[in-house]
């Protein structure tokens, strides 16, 4: 694959890797990292990038193993040497333009909080599978593929991943209700 080619990837497919890198690590600073050293890699390994694929799959797969490897060596590390650890706030203000009254917009905001928050306590197996579906909207195939697992075990994370979902919303809305 030629530099130029490369360069046309980064442009259309470096806002949803950034994305992705920002929601794998929570932090801005590591996210930056990440996101760096996944198109280092994808630049090593650009000779196996598919054109006729989704060379954005390919990438979010280096990404997901980058970060994977970097958590094993922290592991490694914090059990010889116990560190604290800082956490920047996984604020991620998404802008967007609607017409609603400001108190609609208020109680939006409020329960896309509240679904976001939820999906961050599932489990990170699931999480990143229903993220790389929503978010980064990739097929149950393409997911398959870029992680590395059978079409069947995406889709079942998929769905635990809803119902949880659901029913800690269900939950959420109940005691709302009874508080309100």
């Amino acid at each position: 694959m030629d530099k130029g080619r490369f360069c046309e990837i980064i442009s259309e497919s470096g806002k949803e890797v950034y994305s992705f890198c920002l929601h794998l690590t929570g932090s801005r600073e590591l996210a930056d990292d990440l996101y760096q050293d996944t198109f280092l890699k994808a630049w090593e390994l650009s000779h196996k990038i598919s054109m006729d694929g989704n060379p954005k799959s390919y990438i979010l797969g280096i990404a997901i193993k980058l970060w994977q490897n970097q958590k094993r060596k922290q592991a490694v590390r914090h059990k010889i040497i116990p560190m604290e650890e800082y956490r920047e706030e996984k604020g991620r203000e998404r802008i967007a333009i609607y017409e609603n009254l400001p108190e609609q917009e208020a109680l939006r905001k409020e329960q896309q909080e509240r679904v976001r928050r939820v999906v961050e306590e599932l489990p990170e197996k699931i999480r990143t599978v229903m993220y790389l579906f929503y978010t980064a909207e990739l097929s149950v195939q393409e997911i398959a593929k870029t992680l590395n697992i059978p079409t069947g075990t995406v889709k079942s994370r998929l769905n635990k991943g809803r119902n949880q979902v659901r029913k800690r919303m269900e939950v959420y809305m109940d005691e709302q209700a009874a508080n309100g």
